[in-house]
C-alpha cells in the first residue's frame, strides 16, 4: 500500500441541531466514512485514514456528537438521533452510498444506520463492535450494565495523560498521532489538568442506548456487503459465538480476525486494518 503522506482538512457539518467536526482526508474515489467508539474521537482513525487516502479513496472521519471537536448537547445520544446526525452530515458533504466503517460503539451506530436506510450504504465494516448486545450477557440487567460501563472519572496532568501514547505506538512512529488522539478526548483546565471531554451523564445515555439495542435483530435488514473485523485477544465463547451468529444472519458477510489485538484495532493495527478496508472498498465498488 502506498505510504505517501496525506494531510487532512478539519471541517464542520450540520447534524440534528448540532455542529459536527470531521477530518476530511480528501481523495476523489469511493467515499469511506469512519466512526469512532464511545468516549473516543475521530483521531483514533488517523493511522488508518492516511493509508486509505493514499490509495485514492475519499476518506472522512467524523466526531460523533459530544466527542472530539463536535458540539456536546445534554441529550440526543440515542441511536435514532445519532444516525440522523450522520445522515444530515453526509447530505451536507455531498456523500452518497459510502463505505461506512465503525469501531466499537461506532460499529453499533453504523449497523443501525445501514439497517434502517436501505440502499444508503455501499458496504459496512464493523470493527470489534456491533456484535454482542450489552443486554445479552448473562445477568446483565440495566443497573449492572450502567455500573460496569460507567466511565472512569479522572483528573491527571495533561503530560501524564499523553504519555499513555507509548502503550500503543512507542518506537513505531505512531507516538505523534496517538498523542493527538488522546489530546482530542480531554478538556484541560488552566492548571494543566486533563479530564474527559465527554461528560458522564451523556456517556450514560449511550450506555442505555447500547443496552436497548439488539444487533441480531438488525442483521437481516442490512442490504449491503459487510466486513466484520473482530479483535482476537481475550475472546470469550460468547463473543466468538456472536461473530458466528452475525455471519449466519447477515445476508452478505465475511470476517477478518485481528489476532494479538485487544479491542482498539485502529490504534494497534492501523496498517493491517487499512489494507483490509481498502480491499473491501474496492470489492464493494466493483459490485456497484
Amino acid at each position: 500500500m502506498p505510504t505517501k503522506t496525506s494531510t487532512p482538512a478539519d471541517r464542520t457539518a450540520p447534524g440534528e441541531g448540532v455542529t459536527l467536526h470531521l477530518r476530511d482526508w480528501g481523495g476523489a474515489g469511493t467515499s469511506v466514512v469512519l466512526l469512532h467508539g464511545l468516549a473516543s474521537n475521530a483521531r483514533i482513525w488517523d493511522g488508518v485514514a492516511a493509508r486509505l487516502a493514499a490509495t485514492g479513496l475519499r476518506v472522512l472521519a467524523l466526531d460523533l456528537r459530544g466527542h472530539g471537536g463536535s458540539e456536546q448537547p445534554d441529550g440526543g445520544y440515542d441511536f435514532a438521533t445519532v444516525c440522523r446526525d450522520l445522515e444530515a452530515a453526509l447530505a451536507a458533504l455531498g456523500v452518497r452510498r459510502p463505505l461506512l466503517a465503525g469501531h466499537s460503539w461506532g460499529a453499533n451506530v453504523a449497523l443501525q444506520y445501514a439497517a434502517e436506510r436501505a440502499g444508503a450504504v455501499a458496504g459496512l465494516v464493523l470493527v470489534d463492535g456491533g456484535l454482542l448486545g450489552v443486554a445479552e450477557r448473562p445477568g446483565m440487567t440495566r443497573q449492572v450494565a450502567r455500573q460496569r460501563l460507567a466511565p472512569p472519572r479522572f483528573a491527571v496532568p495533561l503530560e501524564d495523560w499523553l504519555a499513555r501514547a507509548g502503550r500503543f505506538g512507542a518506537g513505531t512512529g505512531r507516538d505523534g498521532w496517538v498523542r493527538d488522539y488522546l489530546r482530542a478526548g480531554v478538556d484541560v483546565d488552566d492548571r494543566g489538568v486533563a479530564r474527559s471531554r465527554f461528560r458522564f451523564d451523556n456517556h450514560m445515555q449511550v450506555v442505555d442506548a447500547l443496552y436497548d439495542q439488539r444487533p441480531a435483530a438488525l442483521y437481516p435488514l442490512v442490504g449491503c456487503p459487510v466486513l466484520l473485523c473482530p479483535a482476537g485477544d481475550d475472546l470469550d465463547d460468547a463473543r466468538r459465538e456472536a461473530v458466528e451468529r452475525a455471519l449466519r444472519l447477515l445476508p452478505d458477510a465475511r470476517a477478518t480476525w485481528f489476532e494479538d489485538t485487544v479491542h482498539d484495532v485502529p490504534l494497534q493495527r492501523p496498517a493491517e486494518l487499512a489494507a483490509e478496508l481498502a480491499r473491501f472498498a474496492n470489492e464493494a465498488a466493483d459490485r456497484g
